[in-house]
């Protein structure tokens, strides 16, 4: 007996994104890695259910401002 072997279909770089989804004006995303401290991980859950904002876009928010404000 033959078995076929199954190939697994080539794996994309891109994470969904759900609001990219709802808005094809959105900027493509891309995934980074890094650590924060667990005070400052609690204040931005805090920030984002205070405000009703996911924590991707906060912390996109934030750097974008951060970087903006040193001209980068």
């Amino acid at each position: 007996m033959v078995l076929d072997v199954l190939e697994r279909p080539p794996r994309s770089s891109k994470v969904p994104d759900e609001q990219a989804e709802q808005d094809p004006k959105a900027e493509d995303k891309v995934l980074i890695s890094g650590r924060v401290r667990a005070s400052v991980r609690k204040r931005m859950k805090v920030y984002a259910a205070e405000h009703d904002v996911n924590l991707q876009d906060l912390l996109d928010a934030a750097l974008d401002e951060y970087l903006a404000k040193r001209k980068a």
